[in-house]
């Protein structure tokens, strides 16, 4: 049993000691692309906003045309109904004209009865 210690001792220890050296010299090297990242990242960041401005932008300017659109399209179809409300406003009109008629015509029938 020792000298199965004894014979990996040897490569533990360096295992140990170049785990160490590979983290001591490895962290600047980790710590500058990190400081890397943080100012690629504070560039993606600021033209992601620019991109959001614009598409506001965009939509806000987009909206008055859409708006003048929806109030014409609306005005169209408001007008349609006005028209069709007054034709059938005649219509009834004529009926009831049609109907004093008939009743003033029923009504001379039944006097002379």
């Amino acid at each position: 049993m020792i000298e199965l210690f004894k014979e990996n001792i040897g490569t533990f220890l360096s295992l140990i000691v170049t785990g160490s050296a590979g983290w001591f010299f490895g962290r600047r090297k980790i710590d500058a692309e990190v400081e890397g990242m943080d100012a690629d990242n504070e560039g993606k960041k600021l033209e992601n906003d620019d991109k959001l401005v614009n598409l506001y932008k965009d939509a806000l300017d987009d909206l008055g045309n859409r708006y003048e659109a929806k109030f014409k399209e609306f005005s169209e179809i408001s007008e349609r109904k006005i028209r069709l409300l007054e034709e059938e406003i005649n219509i009834q009109k004529r009926i009831n004209e049609q109907l004093k008629a008939e009743n003033t015509l029923l009504k001379e029938k039944l006097k002379e009865k």
